[in-house]
């Protein structure tokens, strides 16, 4: 394989985005030529910079011209589509310029709430669609295959490769507003406002117990968070961050991750955790579960009230520096991101 062709709906701060901006530069590295189509992605994109340093970028929707000549002058190179948007350009692209190319669905959701309705009939005809025109799909996690096979995706071609550690670990001082800085004990919450990210799961048990544990604040960084989310009782404990570069400095510092997810795919934020040696308290999502009871600081909990046992538990409980550095060295070599590109490799081939 001496060209690929990737396409996905931007290049934001996500999980998808991430993988794919690390599988990028590993492809690379195996002197593959790469192009990324973006359905409505700009220059400004969080993962722009880095992937345009080793793959070309065009955007659909802004240089059509530019996306069917890198169709047209590819046609026997693969094309992986990230998630279901970018899947139905890929089609829609095959269909116009009547091409051959191999086609590989990338699927990343691993559940639906009870109230997405408009998603679960999107995915059964996806479902169809995956049995007639039989693509090889890769799913991020065990649970995204079950799922999308309960709702009778094909059960063929398929493979489960796991993102493991996507991001780069880095040792760049972290950068924060002095107002954040305190010496206090905090936990910290990374990801997005976004309901599936379970913010009122979070804030009620950071609200409960707050009332009994003084001397503890909360970190949370990621974007879509603003202060009046956060009950007026505590919102001096609490300090939001937005977007950090670099989050394995507030990893390293913090007395848990605290893990509030609804529905994931794989959590690329408890991978991340993981290998700092961070002790986690989450619910299940995705395979969330596989990742917590496979490292030694990890508690799998299915109610906020084993969510708060669990969290005095942490907070009472020193991990000795010994102790930590040994699972952190065997997590490194078990998450290793350079096995998902050899994965990657191996069924695109």
């Amino acid at each position: 394989m001496k060209t690929l062709i990737h396409i996905i709906p931007t290049l934001e701060n996500g999980g998808a985005e991430t993988v794919l901006s690390r599988l990028v530069e590993e492809f690379s590295e195996n002197d593959i030529e790469q192009f990324v189509i973006t359905s409505q992605g700009t220059t400004t994109d969080f993962h722009y910079a880095t992937i345009n340093k080793y793959a070309t970028i065009v955007d659909w929707k802004t240089n059509p011209e530019g996306v069917e000549q890198i169709i047209l002058q590819n046609r026997k190179a693969p094309i992986i589509a990230w998630m279901y948007p970018a899947i139905l350009l890929l089609h829609k692209l095959k269909f116009r310029l009547k091409t051959e190319h191999p086609v590989f669905w990338n699927i990343r959701h691993s559940s639906f709430r009870w109230n997405q309705i408009y998603q679960k009939l999107a995915v059964f005809t996806f479902s169809f669609y995956s049995r007639f025109k039989q693509p090889k799909i890769i799913y991020c996690s065990h649970r995204a295959k079950e799922v999308h096979e309960m709702y009778f995706f094909s059960k063929k071609n398929s493979v489960v490769i796991q993102n493991r550690l996507a991001k780069k670990q880095n040792s760049v001082p972290l950068e924060v507003n002095a107002l954040d800085e305190k010496s206090e004990p905090f936990f910290i919450y990374v990801g997005r406002y976004d309901p599936i990210k379970g913010p009122k799961r979070l804030v009620k048990i950071t609200h409960a117990f707050f009332l009994e544990n003084p001397r503890i604040n909360l970190k949370i960084a990621g974007s879509g968070w603003t202060i009046d989310k956060i009950p007026k009782q505590i919102q001096d404990r609490v300090f939001l961050l937005g977007n950090v570069k670099n989050i394995y400095s507030l990893y390293h510092s913090a007395k848990a991750l605290l893990f509030t997810s609804h529905a994931e795919g794989y959590p690329n934020v408890l991978v991340e955790a993981v290998v700092s040696g961070t002790p986690i308290v989450g619910f299940e999502a995705g395979d969330s579960k596989l990742i917590l009871d496979n490292y030694k600081f990890g508690y799998s909990v299915n109610t906020r009230s084993k969510f708060i046992d669990k969290l005095g538990f942490v907070l009472n409980n020193t991990i000795s520096e010994d102790e930590k550095e040994e699972e952190i060295s065997r997590q490194q070599k078990l998450l290793d991101f350079r096995i998902t590109a050899q994965e990657y490799l191996r069924f695109l081939k």
